[in-house]
């Protein structure tokens, strides 16, 4: 049982993001301390993780993911109802002192907090959910933890479009070397729906079905979040879906800061085949745990259907310079450090892992960029 404990690690932070949300005010924003604290520092001080071990019940290790499911709703609808004006019965006495005391600032810190948990805990679960496209079940759980950041084209495009684009100059989730990491969340989120309805609409017309109609899986996916946007404004009018909207922004802000680095700078010939050098690899273990082993990027991008537990952790791959949140967070907030971090590890890349046509794409990149003169 002991080797199953590592991916309960998500489920138990989402259960910790409960107790804090229930107590309302400045506490949130203690939990986004001490949660940064204990996964970066967990990622430096604990060292990687490579081993490969052999489970017995894959029932307990998709459970680790399902659980994730009310957990992540039940923290969203707590945040939602801390923004509105709607009374509980007497027994909610100590809850209402707790609403009444939250101002802005304090929601912002649930905003803020609950969009770094639905990337992790929802959409990263809803990711590896929707990669199984023949299990039914695991598609409608994974397609209801995407309708939190109302991201249902990335089940589709992802699945269909990025995995067969990856570092290619095509894919719009794969960053440019030196590329403004806004400038790319931006394009990358309008792409994808883009793609996502062009692909859509190729699958139904094959199909013989109309785009409008209860077989588009985008209509789908729109009405399973404006499901919840409803549910949001009856748990707390219109401040709840300011919030439940703010959430899922800031959710989908952190998955693309998340697709940025994993491929950052990688360059790859359309139509050459995907190879591990074509992905950026940590096996630090708080983030492999955290994330059930999105890490192994190689292993997730050389067949795409090897559940979380199977994935390889490919030592030799290339290395990001750190663990997820760290990473993340240089993207997202300090972009000029992560570029100069990341400029001599790209120049090891187009030295010891590049092709000559890819090390001339790379050159072209680089000069186009002025990363060139950080590599130099």
């Amino acid at each position: 049982m002991k080797k199953y404990l590592p991916y309960a690690l998500t489920p138990l932070i989402v259960v910790s993001a409960i107790y804090f949300a229930l107590k309302g005010q400045y506490w949130m924003w203690v939990f986004e301390i001490i949660f940064s604290f204990i996964i970066i520092f967990g990622d430096i001080f604990l060292g990687d993780d490579t081993s490969h071990p052999k489970f017995n019940s894959t029932k307990i290790l998709n459970g680790l993911l399902y659980i994730n499911f009310p957990l992540i709703f039940t923290v969203i609808a707590i945040s939602v109802w801390m923004a509105g004006p709607f009374p509980l019965p007497e027994w909610g006495t100590s809850l209402m002192d707790a609403r009444n005391g939250t101002t802005i600032i304090h929601l912002i810190g649930y905003v803020f907090v609950l969009g770094l948990l639905t990337a992790s805990a929802g959409t990263n679960v809803g990711h590896e959910l929707t990669h199984r496209k023949r299990n039914r079940f695991d598609m409608f759980m994974g397609n209801w933890f995407l309708a939190l950041t109302w991201d249902c084209a990335f089940a589709i495009e992802h699945v269909y479009g990025h995995h067969k684009y990856v570092a290619t100059s095509i894919d719009p989730a794969t960053a440019k070397r030196g590329q403004n990491p806004y400038a790319f969340i931006l394009r990358s989120s309008l792409l994808s729906h883009r793609n996502a309805w062009i692909i859509e609409n190729r699958r139904l017309q094959r199909i013989g079905q109309n785009t409008v109609s209860i077989h588009n899986r985008m209509l789908i996916g729109y009405g399973r979040s404006g499901v919840l946007t409803a549910a949001a404004y009856m748990i707390s009018g219109l401040p709840g879906v300011a919030v439940f909207l703010s959430i899922g922004v800031v959710g989908k802000i952190y998955l693309e800061g998340v697709n940025y680095m994993e491929h950052y700078g990688l360059i790859r010939e359309k139509g050459a085949p995907i190879l591990p050098k074509h992905s950026w690899n940590t096996n630090r273990r708080m983030s492999s745990f955290l994330l059930y082993n999105l890490t192994r990027h190689s292993a997730h991008h050389e067949d795409a259907s090897v559940k979380y537990w199977e994935l390889k952790a490919y030592p030799n791959a290339p290395k990001m310079p750190g663990g997820y949140l760290s990473c993340v967070y240089l993207v997202l907030f300090a972009p000029w450090i992560y570029h100069r971090i990341m400029a001599p590890i790209l120049k090891d890349w187009d030295l010891n892992y590049a092709n000559d046509t890819e090390r001339e794409m790379a050159r072209i990149q680089n000069n186009h960029s002025g990363i060139s003169t950080l590599m130099a």
